[in-house]
């Protein structure tokens, strides 16, 4: 039998993702948790200490969940073709939204953090790696030379991993003026192709040229003409 402390404390979780989710953290209101969740500040404190402590819980559960579930992972990317590992990369930001609600409400989280990042959020990954992160980068690292810089190489990383944040952050206003998008399941499958190709074209306009000849451009196109 589940104890009443453990309703409470999954309460008080499912309440604080709903709010985390819509407002961010510092948006996200004590007083609309304990609301949402039936529950008091005392409680709060007594199971996660404060808030700080709530949202670090809530974070933890966040990165397990997309480690777990993931089809893309550090022992899967380097098997798998460049551009189908970005597509994939790109698919798995987008498709919570669609298929799993507390997923969705995780990536709504991470975009909050993208536009505005928590104190708690940055001394989180201070500590911890973030999945999405690390697959960005060893993605962007297939696109780029190897004499890349580690700073050419983030920023690049950053950007592709904060990708469908806009998309992601206001998914549920696409649909009303003045976007007007039908969002549904054929519009997702649209828009991971319609990112992915932006950000493989991106990209490969950073990967390394092909080495010149050794002789002269003009001497290579007379022989060729002759």
């Amino acid at each position: 039998m589940t104890r009443p402390a453990d309703l409470t404390r999954r309460s008080l979780i499912d309440g604080a993702i709903d709010v985390f989710a819509a407002k961010g953290y510092e948006g996200g209101s004590v007083r609309a948790i304990t609301q949402r969740a039936k529950a008091n500040q005392a409680a709060i404190n007594y199971h996660f200490g404060s808030k700080e402590g709530l949202y670090r819980a809530i974070l933890r559960l966040a990165m397990e969940a997309f480690s777990e579930k993931t089809v893309l992972t550090l022992e899967t990317i380097d098997t798998i073709e460049r551009d189908e590992a970005l597509r994939l990369f790109v698919r798995q930001q987008l498709l919570p939204l669609l298929h799993n609600r507390r997923a969705a409400r995780y990536v709504r989280i991470f975009a909050w953090e993208s536009v505005s990042p928590s104190k708690v959020f940055q001394e989180y990954i201070a500590q911890e790696e973030i999945p999405a992160l690390v697959l960005a980068e060893r993605i962007v690292q297939r696109y780029m030379a190897v004499t890349a810089s580690r700073e050419e190489i983030m920023v690049r990383a950053i950007w592709l991993a904060q990708l469908a944040g806009p998309f992601v952050r206001n998914f549920a206003a696409l649909s009303r003026p003045p976007a007007n998008l039908s969002v549904d399941t054929p519009f997702v499958e649209r828009l991971i192709e319609t990112l992915s190709s932006l950000a493989i074209a991106a990209l490969v306009g950073t990967a390394p040229a092909p080495k010149a000849s050794a002789s002269r451009p003009f001497e290579t196109l007379g022989s060729a003409a002759a």
